[in-house]
């Protein structure tokens, strides 16, 4: 804790191969900064966390500290290299923070549209009740599908969610459940998979806008066009 308030650390995983970008996405210039700088500009800005520890892959580590060091990022305290999947990078970004840390969240590099305001939602609820997750209502139809493609069956949307990122928890319960899992051989989605199976609740944080993660060429655009409506292009 810090003057009554608890000590945050955001562990921002950049580490996976981008297959389905075609190139390193994190790297990709969103107007007049890159996907990494605009991802990392939120955390540095938002005044709820208090560390950031960036998750590269080895490739990239190089070009992610001459990105910090031109920024003049003082809440990146390190950049290490991740697993060989998400889940792995996650865990290894975990023993990278700060001892003092309360809380972590745990952020999708490739999600630049994040706004501090919903990290300081997530971390304030985190902070009663242990962990909490972005995530969107279903806006569409939602339906199951068999392995020729054909759709099955409907999903109630009133009782599902689509979740994203950040998702922040205490410190000694996410570092838990990624032993856990380990230990068990289970993999999970996302953070709060793992965390569930212990038998935790997440509080979610609804948002009413734009928190892609960029996937395909496509949502480049679609990042764009958010960025010049909010005037940040």
């Amino acid at each position: 804790m810090k003057d009554g308030n608890p000590f945050v650390s955001a562990v921002i995983v950049a580490a996976g191969g981008a297959t389905r970008m075609g190139m390193n996405k994190m790297l990709l210039d969103l107007g007049s900064r890159t996907v990494f700088e605009r991802t990392v500009d939120a955390f540095e800005e938002c005044g709820a966390i208090d560390e950031v520890v960036i998750v590269s892959s080895k490739e990239n580590t190089a070009r992610y500290r001459e990105l910090v060091r031109q920024n003049l990022y003082s809440k990146v305290t390190s950049i290490v290299s991740g697993g060989p999947t998400r889940q792995e990078s996650v865990r290894i970004g975990l023993t990278a923070c700060d001892r003092r840390a309360d809380l972590v969240a745990v952020h999708d590099g490739a999600r630049p549209l994040i706004k501090p305001d919903t990290i300081v939602k997530a971390v304030d609820l985190a902070s009663e009740y242990g962990a909490a997750a972005a995530a969107i209502k279903s806006r569409d139809s939602i339906k199951t599908i068999d392995a020729e493609g054909f759709a099955v069956g409907t999903v109630d949307r009133d009782t599902t969610i689509l979740v994203q990122t950040p998702q922040v928890f205490r410190r000694d319960m996410i570092v838990e459940a990624h032993e856990r899992a380990a230990a068990d051989g289970f993999s999970g989605t996302d953070d709060c998979a793992l965390v569930e199976r212990m038998g935790v609740r997440i509080k979610l944080v609804f948002l009413t806008y734009f928190n892609i993660k960029l996937t395909v060429p496509d949502d480049l655009a679609l990042a764009k066009a958010v960025l010049t409506v909010r005037g940040k292009l």
